[in-house]
């Protein structure tokens, strides 16, 4: 069997990645120790195998017909690797949030993280803005996953009363909102109660938001029928 060099096999690793994928030295560290692994990427950087986004970070380029200079790498990708890179823990940015609700409002681009506020400038391909990241308490770095951080984001940046949020909640199933209650236990109490508030509110499974969604489903279906019932009548009349 051909041993392979750490760079040949950095390479195969890479292989496997989709175009503007970011990583760094760390995400080899099966390979070899950093400091063999960042000599690596410098050799495989001048022999124009990778390409270097700076901050240690690297991409794999691909060019096309349609994109002879490659795939710009996503802001997501970048601000994983960094987050990897450092092992921080990172939660989507609130303009994520914002359109994971369907919601017709601007939010910022800053990560969520455990790790210190801090902002990562790119000159390449003039990069249209930083990949910046902001610390959040440890109470709600601890929230179990992402889904149910960005309810909480949303809570906070709405406010309980606003009438996103309360869209927010009457799409929301009482068997998801029970996982989100679970999910948030060692977030703040009031912002618990928020939640538990909104699943005592509902009478058989529905909150008084989700009763009026259905009230508008159910109209919409009665006029399907109506409409379906006089077009059976047009059609034996004619």
């Amino acid at each position: 069997m051909v041993k392979r060099t750490v760079e040949e096999q950095i390479l195969r690793t890479i292989s496997f990645l989709e175009s503007g994928r970011v990583f760094s030295s760390t995400d080899f560290a099966d390979i070899a120790n950093q400091n063999t692994i960042r000599t690596a990427l410098r050799r495989l950087t001048l022999a124009k195998k990778i390409d270097a986004l700076g901050h240690s970070l690297y991409y794999k380029r691909i060019c096309t017909k349609e994109f002879p200079y490659g795939y710009r790498p996503k802001h997501q990708s970048i601000a994983n690797a960094i987050a990897r890179r450092f092992s921080w823990k990172i939660f989507p940015t609130l303009a994520d949030t914002f359109a994971y609700f369907g919601l017709d409002k601007s939010g910022d681009f800053v990560f969520p993280s455990t790790g210190p506020n801090k902002k990562f400038e790119f000159d390449l391909f003039e990069y249209p803005r930083p990949v910046e990241f902001r610390h959040i308490p440890l109470k709600l770095s601890r929230i179990a996953d992402k889904k149910a951080f960005m309810y909480v984001q949303a809570l906070v940046a709405l406010g309980e009363d606003s009438e996103e949020m309360k869209r927010i909640f009457a799409k929301t199933y009482t068997e998801d909102l029970r996982t989100v209650i679970r999910k948030i236990t060692y977030a703040p109490l009031r912002i618990q109660n928020v939640f538990l508030k909104e699943l005592k509110s509902r009478d058989n499974g529905k909150s008084a938001s989700e009763n009026a969604n259905a009230e508008n489903i159910n109209n919409a279906f009665n006029k399907v029928q109506e409409l379906r019932t006089l077009a059976r009548i047009f059609r034996s009349l004619s």
